[in-house]
């Protein structure tokens, strides 16, 4: 809870030193933000993803690089359709944001698959299949032993890559407008519930500044 208050301490305190100068700043309470904020972070994974796609594509990477790239990449696309039930945060419905795209289903049922059965558990799938084998050695049949191998998924083709790039622009395309009808929301709920007494107590452009912010 600690650490929790103190990012969120830097991250108004950032506001405070990019914006306050030239306007007004409000801390918005966070019950009435969950919805913006979340879709405003959902925005900001899907950038970085594209960056990974980007540099997949252009820079001659190793066998590591090239995996954690791909596995992150699935997961924070994974992560915007999935969410832990107890913070009821939202999450993008495959249903309704597919509704009339139904090009994007494959790709999207692809790359939720190897979410759940690859990254954030271990299940059966093409992605990731091992067998296990018995050798003897032809001399010493007392040292035998069991053995292990594995194939993986360590990165995706050229094709994959434009279909996931096309499945995340057009995602951006609509939490863009989600972004811009909750933050209107937001707008006419902070003017409709606070007034102008109760707003002077949300003002941070006169928060005391760390000294280290100050130099």
């Amino acid at each position: 809870m600690e650490n929790r208050e103190k990012a969120l301490t830097h991250l108004i305190k950032q506001a405070q030193t990019e914006y306050s100068e030239e306007n007004y700043v409000f801390a918005i309470p966070g019950f009435m933000s969950k919805k913006f904020i979340a879709y405003c972070a959902m925005r900001d994974d899907l950038t970085l993803v594209l960056d990974y796609i980007q540099t997949l594509r252009d820079i001659p990477i190793n066998r590591i690089v090239k995996s954690s790239l791909t596995y992150s990449l699935i997961a924070l696309y994974g992560k915007c359709f999935t969410d832990a039930s107890k913070n009821n945060y939202p999450k993008l419905e495959p249903n309704s944001i597919f509704k009339e795209n139904e090009e994007f289903k494959e790709i999207h049922n692809y790359l939720i698959e190897l979410r759940h059965q690859f990254i954030a558990h271990r299940g059966k799938t093409d992605s990731e299949i091992g067998v296990s084998f018995m050798i003897f050695p032809k001399e010493k049949k007392e040292d035998s032993q069991v053995r292990f191998k594995q194939l993986k998924l360590g990165g995706f083709g050229e094709k994959r890559l434009n279909d996931i790039e096309r499945i995340i622009k057009f995602l951006i395309f609509e939490l863009e407008k989600k972004i811009q009808k909750s933050g209107q929301k937001l707008y006419d709920g902070f003017f409709n519930n606070f007034d102008e007494e109760q707003m002077s107590f949300m003002m941070i452009n006169h928060l005391k500044k760390d000294k280290t912010e100050e130099k």
